[in-house]
């Protein structure tokens, strides 16, 4: 963490560093020469007893622009995009767990395939038809659980839990919110067809 820390530290965060860096580099400009384009009438505006409105305005408007090079905003377009490419945590975490779940089901299977063909009772083909068997039920997609919808009318009116008779998942729905559901459906299938009439 503290190698991060440092590294964000002296990372070149805006064109304009990259610039002054590269120029240092390559000589372009001296320490000196820098430290003197920066000194300027508004280097040491005092700020006491001005109004907050008047020194956020200044802070905006008061700093010199400086000069910034091709090369310096490409290579931060760049970098910006190496780090819009990288996946939200969230999503990296949960693709790591069904990795990890996808290579303890490989390792069950190769247990079980390693038993299977010390076996001496079966043939080889019953065999191979066997490791296929647990092959293709290791890779199968589960299908989705359907969601059923309770419409709470009558003896489903204000229910708290599970409404009877009702298995598997559910989603408490009225007569209200249908109609909402459908006003919402239709209006996108008349976008779709080409606007209002």
């Amino acid at each position: 963490l503290k190698d991060e820390e440092r590294q964000a530290d002296y990372d070149l965060a805006t064109p304009e560093a990259m610039t002054m860096v590269r120029d240092l580099v390559n000589r372009k400009t001296t320490k000196d020469g820098l430290i003197d384009k920066h000194f300027n009438r508004r280097a040491f505006n005092e700020t006491e007893g001005l109004p907050e409105w008047f020194v956020d305005d200044e802070s905006l408007h008061s700093k010199t622009s400086l000069p910034v090079s091709k090369e310096a905003v490409r290579m931060m377009r760049e970098k910006l995009k190496a780090l819009d490419a990288r996946p939200i945590k969230k999503v990296a975490e949960a693709m790591a767990r069904k990795k990890m779940r996808a290579a303890k089901n490989i390792a069950k299977i190769h247990k079980k395939a390693e038993s299977v063909i010390a076996n001496d009772e079966m043939t080889e083909a019953e065999k191979a038809r066997s490791i296929n068997r647990m092959v293709n039920r290791a890779t199968k997609a589960k299908p989705k659980e359907k969601v059923t919808l309770v419409v709470a009318r009558n003896g489903n009116r204000g229910v708290q839990g599970r409404p009877k008779g009702v298995k598997g998942r559910y989603r408490m729905v009225d007569p209200r919110m249908k109609a909402d559901l459908r006003a919402v459906k239709a209006r996108e299938k008349r976008k779709k067809k080409g606007g209002r009439r």
